[in-house]
């Protein structure tokens, strides 16, 4: 499972190497603080919470959900979520999507309620 590390300038989520053959080789995702749009805690991950009209991934249905979400919709994710661990949903800027590649990150983390606090009060 990736972690999320938070500073002052980044939000970097780290990805195991089995995760990182589901996000086109790369090993981390960097997320100025600055392009942040929106965080949130998502209880039930594995639900409809990562859904979209197209996916290329990796999913064992109800315990994991791993790629790119969202191929064909307005509204494309890096998804890479586990039945009961609660996730982190990152929207980004619009002018950061296309150099991100992706419009949102949903990502679970045991840490979820400490990152969300932490991004959320410096949000605006």
């Amino acid at each position: 499972m990736g972690t999320v590390h938070v500073d002052e300038n980044t939000v970097t989520v780290q990805l195991s190497a089995f995760e990182k053959l589901f996000c086109g080789g790369r090993s981390r995702i960097v997320v100025p603080r600055a392009e942040i749009r929106r965080v949130e805690r998502v209880d039930r991950p594995t639900r409809a919470s990562a859904t979209g009209i197209g996916r290329a991934g990796l999913v064992i249905t109800g315990v994991l959900k791993l790629g790119r979400w969202g191929i064909g919709s307005p509204t494309n994710r890096f998804v890479s979520v586990r039945r009961w661990v609660p996730a982190l949903r990152i929207v980004v800027d619009d002018r950061f999507r296309e150099q991100l590649g992706y419009h949102e990150l949903l990502i679970s983390t045991p840490d979820v309620d400490r990152v969300t606090a932490e991004l959320g009060a410096r949000i605006a």
